[in-house]
């Protein structure tokens, strides 16, 4: 069988370049240009949707947005190796490609040499994908205190990420217990997880297509495939963790996204989620029983080898004028909040108990624009400001965690502004200071 060739992606800006490039790549066998561009922005959503195994990117013109472009596509798509060029030059731009994941950087004028040189380096690397590439990712949403909203998250999530992928979601109620998927839209379900369980030998994609039940939102399109939870409490211990394990691994291999709503006991079906979830979404509040509760979590998911990046902090209910900020939580548990879900209990409720997502309020559009961005953030899916901003001349575009999260690393070439609200100093030491001395106590108990 021939070896197949590895796609390789161009974006580059100068015609000179870029057509050293292509005759440089045409010469090379095992080489193959899946496509040209000199837009920031489409050569994303190329990488995006066709996944090359080598990037080309000239920094020259947009040096911020292209950093800006490595990063997202970094951390979304792993096995994209990226060479960078320009005509900068020392330390601080090696640091910069480096920290934006760009595996390589040239001095410009390319020549073809430079090309051939850089393939032999990371040749090892641009194998063919590997197989588990082909498969979705599972999401987990969690927390170990019932009432933080877990339900609504990953109801809402999964609609937006439907949205936003404009391909079909499963949803999983992993609450076998007390699962309000079902209410929370209102369906009736064909069948729930416990007669998946009782067929497991027979469960494949075809099996799972026709017993799940379906959510069809006519407003933004979206598609939700639902394993609804039991119909009485009792069925739910029938459900193993190795049928917990089977179920997902087939839905992971049917759906390009999988949300999984835990129940908050730590028993082994849930503990099994957990461990093949790719991102496990772990809500809290910002209240001290909640830290305290997160702090615990965070502590054995760490015994667990749980990787960093894995394991993402979801505050819920989140009020900008509390007494406790963003920056206490994060300094107090040394993890970042990685996204803010503003309060908005009234609208929420009505949702609820009309059976209905959140984006079919009139009042609910701030808050459903909250998770349409979140199922960006997770899915890499450019938000449409950033898309805007990489396709024009300007300011750098904004980070991959926009206004919820912590802001990329800046340009190497400006030092960050140093500013200090004195006034503020004072009473956020002395909640520290609780924070702290609360939590260092439920650590010695631990």
């Amino acid at each position: 069988m021939a070896q197949s060739r590895i796609p390789v992606l161009i974006i580059e800006q100068d015609g000179h370049a870029r057509e050293l490039l292509c005759n440089t790549i045409a010469a090379i066998p095992v080489l193959s240009l899946l496509a040209e561009t000199d837009s920031l922005f489409y050569g994303y959503e190329l990488v995006r949707h066709n996944r090359p195994r080598l990037v080309f990117l000239n920094l020259n013109e947009q040096l911020d947005k292209g950093l800006d472009m490595a990063r997202r596509i970094s951390r979304y798509f792993p096995d994209t190796v990226m060479v960078a060029s320009g005509n900068y030059t020392g330390p601080d731009i090696l640091r910069a490609c480096m920290e934006a994941g760009i595996r390589d950087y040239l001095i410009r004028p390319l020549d073809a040499e430079d090309i051939h040189r850089v393939f032999a380096k990371h040749q090892a690397m641009l194998g063919p994908h590997d197989e588990r590439d082909q498969t979705g990712r599972i999401l987990s949403v969690f927390s170990n205190k019932g009432g933080l909203g877990k339900t609504t998250i990953a109801v809402n999530l999964a609609l937006s990420l439907s949205e936003v992928i404009r391909k079909p979601v499963a949803l999983v109620d992993l609450n076998l217990q007390l699962g309000d998927i079902t209410t929370f839209l209102d369906i009736e379900p064909k069948q729930t997880i416990v007669d998946i369980a009782r067929n497991i030998g027979r469960v494949d994609a075809a099996y799972l297509e026709t017993s799940l039940a379906q959510y069809h939102c006519n407003a933004n399109g979206a598609q939700v495939y639902i394993l609804a939870d039991p119909l009485h409490l009792e069925e739910a211990e029938e459900v193993t963790a190795e049928q917990v394990n089977a179920v997902l691994t087939v839905l992971k291999a049917s759906f390009e996204y999988v949300i999984v709503d835990t129940t908050s006991t730590l028993d082994t079906k849930t503990l099994t989620a957990l461990d093949l979830s790719d991102d496990v979404l772990l809500v809290s509040m910002v209240n001290l029983p909640s830290i305290r509760s997160t702090q615990r979590l965070l502590g054995l998911f760490n015994r667990l080898e749980y990787n960093l990046d894995k394991v993402k902090l979801v505050l819920n209910r989140y009020m900008a004028n509390d007494e406790i900020t963003v920056e206490d939580v994060e300094e107090t548990l040394e993890h970042a909040v990685f996204w803010k879900i503003p309060n908005n209990y009234p609208v929420v409720m009505t949702a609820i108990n009309r059976g209905i997502p959140i984006a079919l309020l009139d009042g609910g559009k701030a808050l459903d624009k909250t998770f349409r961005e979140l199922a960006r953030q997770l899915s890499g899916i450019l938000p449409e400001e950033s898309a805007s901003a990489l396709n024009t001349a300007g300011a750098p575009a904004g980070g991959a965690n926009g206004s919820h999260g912590r802001p990329p690393n800046g340009s190497p070439f400006t030092k960050p502004e140093a500013s200090a609200d004195v006034s503020s100093q004072t009473g956020k030491s002395i909640i520290l200071r609780l924070l702290r001395n609360v939590l260092s106590k439920n650590t010695q108990k631990a």
